[in-house]
């Protein structure tokens, strides 16, 4: 009898913490499935946020490398020596100069995003070229995503059209550089023809500088109501087409050994004949310099420009020669283009 009871109470203890040990498992696994709930939560707001970082921190290396903050001195130089330029031509007609602050602004922001953008589309343009010839640049490497130059690219074009269709009064212009920028960014509808190419690629996409200073003359036009002379719109605007053709061959240009299958002007035509062009462009753009504003410029900014020049025609007869140079042809032919910009910039700061 003592044995059964013994029995019965054993028995009813171990149900009894039976069911004690299903009722803890129930409230652990409550308490287990809330806490991975939570942290479930708390990793997908944390993994958003990374991804939302990640994304300004990808934009951030690629302007960093592809266009850096001297690409932005660039691009405003550009457009203040377009704009000086063509102020100090109507100022030597004896036309009255107004400047509207605004214009000037938004003129140059439209300037400065827009080879921002240019440089966007060739980077999407070029990407398998890219990864073949330029695997160290951001998008080949993986740290930047084309998708990313992709939303870039719109929200600049958002900005653009915001700026030309409500404030600058040079909408058509405008419309003209962005459709040629397109066609650019399309290879002209040709890129079997083009990207194999190089002198294909040259002459038809160098003339995209062309059209930025028209767009820049049309908005002083428009805005500070003056005439500008034809011809002098013409030259002036041949000036700027000299020095990016000049810029864009030179920075291509191999002795024959340093080639690779990478496509440059030295390879198509021979080095002697790549060198040769970016003189004679630059000599031709300063000629032209000296006949527009050969009455307006002082003797010290025609003698700083000369010898500029002759310093990079020295470099590239080194180049020729197979010395060495303190720079490369990239860099010297920035450096004259640079000069003739900032002389205009500050011939019109001091004249206008």
């Amino acid at each position: 009898m003592i044995k059964n009871l013994f029995t019965i109470m054993s028995k009813s203890g171990v149900q009894h913490q039976s069911g004690y040990m299903a009722s803890l498992s129930r409230i652990s696994q409550k308490r287990v499935t809330s806490m991975t709930k939570q942290t479930n939560e708390v990793s997908l707001d944390s993994f958003n946020a990374h991804r939302e970082k990640r994304f300004f921190t990808r934009i951030r290396i690629y302007l960093l490398e592809m266009h850096p903050p001297r690409n932005l001195a660039f691009s405003l130089i550009f457009f203040m020596s377009a704009w000086n330029g063509i102020a100090l031509l109507c100022s030597a007609a004896n036309e009255e100069i107004i400047l509207p602050k605004a214009i000037f602004v938004s003129g140059a922001i439209t300037i400065v995003l827009m080879l921002l953008l240019l440089r966007i589309m060739d980077e999407l343009k070029d990407l398998e070229a890219d990864r073949k010839h330029f695997p160290a640049r951001p998008v080949p490497r993986g740290d930047v995503y084309p998708s990313d130059l992709r939303f870039l690219g719109l929200f600049i074009i958002g900005i653009l059209l915001s700026l030309n269709l409500f404030f600058t009064r040079s909408v058509p212009l405008f419309l003209i550089v962005f459709g040629y920028a397109y066609l650019m960014y399309k290879y002209f509808f040709l890129k079997a023809l083009i990207s194999q190419n190089i002198l294909l690629a040259l002459a038809t996409h160098n003339p995209i500088s062309y059209f930025l200073f028209l767009y820049v003359a049309s908005l002083y036009r428009n805005n500070a109501h003056v005439h500008i002379r034809f011809d002098q719109l013409i030259l002036l605007g041949l000036v700027f087409l000299f020095f990016s053709m000049s810029w864009e061959i030179a920075r291509k240009i191999r002795h024959p050994e340093d080639e690779t299958t990478y496509q440059t002007y030295s390879m198509v035509i021979g080095t002697k004949a790549a060198l040769l062009i970016p003189v004679v462009l630059c000599a031709a753009a300063l000629i032209v310099i000296f006949r527009l504003y050969g009455g307006v410029f002082s003797n010290f900014s025609f003698m700083v420009m000369l010898l500029v020049f002759l310093f990079m025609v020295l470099t590239f007869f080194r180049f020729y020669r197979r010395r060495m140079n303190f720079l490369d042809l990239k860099s010297i032919t920035e450096i004259y283009i640079i000069t003739i910009q900032s002389v205009l910039v500050i011939e019109g700061f001091f004249k206008l």
